[in-house]
Formats: structure tokens, sequence, C-alpha cells
């Protein structure tokens, strides 16, 4: 069993995202959040280095409005290997 490299406890939680870049716009899940960084679940994700805008809809209060880099991807078509399709993301803070 491979022991978790991140340095921040992640949090579960599925909350509705829209991801804003400078040629589109894509909606998606997030899955897992930590203080830094998250899981997107998406039928489109971005390229590694692709910096993004997130508008987070948490369940009570207003969204939650951040910009990101993402770190890693996972297309389509890979998800038996490597999960869903998605993103992982670092917050720029």
């Amino acid at each position: 069993m491979e022991r978790d490299k991140r340095l921040y406890p992640r949090s579960k939680v599925r909350w509705p995202v829209t991801m804003t870049t400078s040629v589109a716009t894509v909606e998606g899940e997030t899955k897992d959040v930590s203080s830094l960084g998250a899981y997107i679940q998406c039928q489109e994700p971005l390229d590694p280095s692709e910096n993004l805008f997130l508008s987070v809809r948490l369940l009570a209060g207003s969204p939650l409005h951040v910009f990101a880099e993402v770190v890693w991807s996972n297309s389509p078509g890979l998800e038996n290997k490597n999960g869903p399709p998605g993103m992982g993301v670092r917050f720029l803070w």
C-alpha cells in the first residue's frame, strides 16, 4: 500500500466549480480539497501549468473565488488507470 505523500490533509467534498481560462469556461466538481489545492473532476481537463480562475459554489454562503494552476491532468480515456477524468490544481493565494 502506497503512503499518501501530501503535506496537508484533504477533505472529501463535492462542490460544483466553474473554471475560467483565457480561452474557455469548463464546469466540474471538486472531489477533495486542502488548503493548498484540490482535485477537480471534469470531462475536459486542462493542461498542466495552465492558470485559471475558479468559482467554487459552496453549500452555504457566497461562492469562493480563487486563482489556481493545473499541476497534473487525467484525460478522458485514462479513467480506468488513473481514476475519472479531472485535474489536480494548486491554489495561487
